[in-house]
């Protein structure tokens, strides 16, 4: 028979350990693992995801009254108890949520941990700071980005926090501030100034007690949804222990993701509330319309308004190509971290979404195909996707849409029924790459889709413009010519 492990029993061996011995040995490890991609045998051994849980239990509930001894073998043990525990979600009472909430955990669990930083880096640029000078917001500026900062541009923020990082990984994912005051730093103080350094770093550590008043502010409280809960590794990467001048990141490839859009997005709603997130929505809305006109050969037409008083709206964007017709919705909504793990929010937040969403293309094409004159300049004579467009990955919810019938917006005899797809920023960052092809590239997927979910996800063909220039925006040292795939090649 085999064995089975609870959630409780990893967390127990976790604190097995003084953390003050754990925590410096979980970052020396994290940081001998490298960037992502991942292999296999770390995936499988000694996943990111995995050490940066262990750090949370030892953080949350570990003492110095421990006297178990680290090793490597110690952490392949306890490795073994995180892979094999078998807490999962439970069955939703109010509806049959239980296989997407189960995926949803597991995938947010681990997804995240394996993307490339190239295109989160670039997107806050991109996204955040490039379209205010041609879309009115209420609170987002360049002088509101730089005081959650810390009183520094955003570009300089990123720039000091890819110093950290590095730092990290070449020492065993450690950093000491008094490294600053030897002569070998004077270079890089060149091109990061201490000061950036020094209060990026105050930013993004907390001590145990502050890690443990953040986790209360963000767990969801379920007992059975503690190995995908929430951990403010996230927000502050770094850990000063008590009596210790350094600093130790057990996740070491946190540290930059807390500048990437995901990151910065619950920084802003503490400091402005929801009309940061209203304006971050008509930022994404028309970022994603300025990758859509990277489409060579397709005409590009932002939301039509019909109706008494132009009252009503139609989709985000029209991209009209030889052959093929895309409506796209744009939503900035992400999943908080209860949705994450896989609580019931999941099910609500896809229905204010994705949902949502789904309802605007059906509204749109009703008017498409009812002949409303607003609408005479979208044509009908060719297949018509309808593309839901997140800011972050939604794993889920094609899955979901499926499930629930929603896949497919049936039609009038006029036009063939509309297949509806789930794509995430960088879905469409990719897919635009394949420029005067995307039609081809679609129409491919709708032929062998078999009566499933359209995929959006494509290999990148070349780079992406937009995405290329904001990289370069930042203060990069020696950048050119080099691999921007892994920052700690530059």
């Amino acid at each position: 028979m085999t064995q089975t492990f609870s959630y409780r029993d990893f967390r127990q061996a976790c604190r097995a350990f003084k953390p003050s011995e754990f925590i410096p040995y979980l970052a020396a490890i994290g940081a001998d693992l490298g960037q992502p991609p991942y292999p296999d045998s770390v995936r499988m051994r000694t996943p990111p995801w995995g050490l940066a849980a262990a750090a949370r239990e030892s953080l949350l509930y570990g003492n110095e009254y421990r006297s178990r001894e680290l090793s490597l073998r110690e952490i392949d043990r306890l490795m073994y108890y995180f892979n094999e525990s078998a807490d999962i979600p439970t069955k939703h009472d109010e509806d049959d949520g239980f296989p997407l909430a189960l995926l949803t955990a597991i995938t947010y669990e681990q997804f995240p941990w394996q993307e490339s930083m190239l295109e989160e880096l670039s997107r806050s640029h991109a996204w955040l700071v490039e379209g205010l000078s041609q879309v009115k917001t209420k609170v987002v500026n360049d002088d509101s980005l730089a005081e959650m900062m810390g009183g520094m541009p955003l570009r300089d923020a990123i720039g000091a926090t890819f110093f950290l990082q590095v730092g990290a990984y070449k020492n065993g994912g450690v950093f000491d501030p008094r490294w600053l005051d030897q002569p070998n730093f004077a270079e890089v103080l060149d091109v990061y100034p201490r000061a950036n350094i020094l209060t990026t770093i105050r930013r993004l550590t907390s001590t145990r007690d502050e890690y443990k008043i953040e986790w209360d502010r963000h767990s969801t409280g379920i007992d059975h949804l503690a190995r995908f809960d929430y951990n403010p590794l996230v927000s502050t990467p770094f850990i000063q222990l008590k009596n210790e001048r350094r600093l130790f990141a057990p996740a070491p490839s946190l540290v930059l993701r807390t500048v990437t859009p995901g990151g910065l997005y619950y920084r802003g709603i503490a400091a402005h509330g929801q009309s940061f997130a209203n304006d971050l929505g008509i930022l994404f809305e028309h970022y994603i319309g300025r990758q859509l006109r990277a489409i060579d050969g397709a005409d590009v037409y932002p939301e039509i308004a019909y109706g008494k008083g132009g009252g009503s709206k139609s989709v985000d964007w029209f991209v009209i190509m030889p052959n093929l017709v895309l409506l796209v919705e744009v939503k900035s909504k992400r999943l908080g971290p209860a949705a994450r793990a896989g609580a019931t929010t999941l099910v609500r937040t896809l229905r204010d979404s994705i949902h949502k969403a789904r309802n605007q293309l059906g509204r749109t094409i009703d008017e498409m195909t009812g002949g409303n004159p607003a609408f005479q300049h979208i044509p009908t004579d060719r297949p018509i996707v309808g593309l839901i467009v997140t800011a972050e990955p939604f794993y889920t919810a094609p899955a979901d849409l499926f499930d629930r019938g929603l896949a497919m917006i049936r039609t009038s005899d006029r036009i063939e029924d509309v297949p509806v797809a789930v794509a995430s920023a960088r879905d469409i960052e990719h897919l635009v790459t394949h420029r005067a092809d995307v039609g081809r590239v679609l129409l491919d997927q709708l032929d062998t889709r078999g009566g499933g979910v359209l995929s959006i996800r494509v290999d990148a063909r070349g780079r992406n413009p937009i995405l290329e220039d904001a990289w370069h925006s930042y203060p990069w040292p020696g950048r050119h010519g080099r691999s921007v795939n892994d920052p700690l090649a530059l």
